[in-house]
């Protein structure tokens, strides 16, 4: 094994190790969050006996992450794999993505024209999804984002490239995302999902950029069945006398069950980011990114179009820009919406009327940084549909929180 140093300050960091003509390279980071306020939070339990407090220290991420590639005759030999360790909910420690693959640049520098990989890795469909948590100008993805796409990642295999401005990349993923709240990540259907994006990324005067993206998916659900059970004896000892008495016993008659059963779902997104250069203060972003999907919520308000009889039409979007000022400072606002059915209906008396399940959040957040350092605050106030008023009746919920985060690395 040998290390090769780099030329020159400016063009590593750190050393690069090569073994057996493999180049490798390690990195890793830390967010420690702090939950200063938040209007949710409570000193007592749910039912399950979990704590509602949300005023707390968390490792949010953990992350270590060891890449190698080899040069070939034709293209790079590549591969990866990342670990996480986080204390969310109690200390948990798992593989986050792990992939082989290979790709063909002609260029030195420029993007792949042709990039294969099979393994655990992002989904490609947006621009939110496929940003890497450590350099995201926001504490978390947005609640469309969250819910459609929960985790991030899924396992399958992906093709992708450039071509001048043009980009592209298409997938055969399991369809049960690492975040999926049903199936935690263990694919329920023999079918895969088929994911992807086109889009293109133009440069542009005084060291501005424009890029924009359609994506889309197609794939299946499972609605799981339930077992057959058998006529069961239920006794209530209503005089409580202790002894079984004829008037006493029910018969609870068995059921044939329900066989399992898939069901379709889609969605379409379209993205745009425009960068410029400020010259004197410093770069900068505005984003937009919009999704319309159909039963395809995994996480928030999970989707089970058998269950409600009904397909679950879900609409979500994102609007944000984001300032650098200097080298050391970012300023950023975002504002998200996402509706996990826009079909609801609501009884009110004799009435049924149309309901707004619409999660909210408007974001400001201030990042100051320092090399791999970054010390963020960031101020949400969130809307969440399902609360209740003081008489107990359905309302939208205030859930404003304020947040710190310090994230160190190499």
């Amino acid at each position: 094994m040998t290390v090769a140093q780099p030329a020159s300050a400016d063009e590593a960091v750190r050393p690069v190790v090569t073994r057996r003509g493999w180049q490798l390279d390690f990195t890793g980071y830390v967010q420690l969050d702090s939950i200063a306020w938040s209007e949710e939070s409570l000193n007592e339990v749910d039912a399950d006996g979990e704590p509602l407090n949300q005023q707390r220290f968390l490792i949010r991420r953990g992350r270590f992450r060891a890449e190698g590639r080899r040069e070939a005759s034709v293209g790079t030999y590549v591969g990866s794999i990342e670990f996480d360790g986080n204390t969310i909910d109690g200390s948990t420690a798992r593989i986050q993505a792990a992939a082989a693959g290979w790709h063909y640049a002609p260029t030195r520098g420029a993007p792949p024209l042709v990039e294969l990989t099979a393994g655990l890795f992002r989904v490609p469909f947006g621009f939110e999804v496929q940003m890497a948590e450590r350099v995201k100008p926001f504490l978390e993805a947005p609640a469309f984002a969250r819910a459609l796409f929960p985790g991030n990642y899924d396992a399958g295999v992906m093709a992708a490239g450039a071509y001048g401005a043009a980009r592209w990349s298409i997938a055969a993923m399991n369809g049960a995302p690492v975040g999926d709240l049903q199936w935690r990540g263990e694919d329920p259907v023999s079918s895969f999902d088929l994911v992807g994006r086109v889009g293109l990324s133009v440069d542009g005067p005084f060291k501005s950029r424009f890029a924009a993206g359609v994506s889309g998916i197609s794939g299946k659900g499972l609605h799981p069945g339930t077992p057959p059970t058998k006529d069961d004896l239920q006794w209530v000892d209503r005089n409580e006398d202790g002894f079984v008495q004829l008037g006493e016993l029910t018969v609870v008659p068995g059921s044939a069950g329900e066989a399992s059963e898939t069901y379709t779902r889609d969605a379409l997104g379209v993205d745009a980011q425009v960068h410029w250069c400020l010259c004197k203060l410093g770069t900068g972003m505005a984003f937009f990114e919009l999704a319309i999907a159909r039963n395809l919520d995994r996480s928030l308000v999970y989707a089970d179009p058998v269950a409600q009889g009904r397909d679950l039409r879900e609409l979500g979007f994102q609007i944000g820009v984001v300032q650098n000022v200097g080298d050391h400072v970012q300023l950023g606002v975002r504002y998200d919406r996402y509706n996990a059915d826009r079909d609801a209906l609501e009884i009110e008396g004799a009435d049924v009327i149309a309901a707004d399940p619409a999660f909210s959040t408007l974001s400001l957040m201030a990042v100051g940084r320092y090399k791999e350092g970054r010390v963020l605050v960031q101020y949400d106030r969130e809307r969440n549909p399902f609360g209740r008023d003081d008489t107990g009746a359905p309302a939208t919920r205030s859930a404003d929180r304020v947040t710190l985060r310090a994230q160190a690395g190499f």
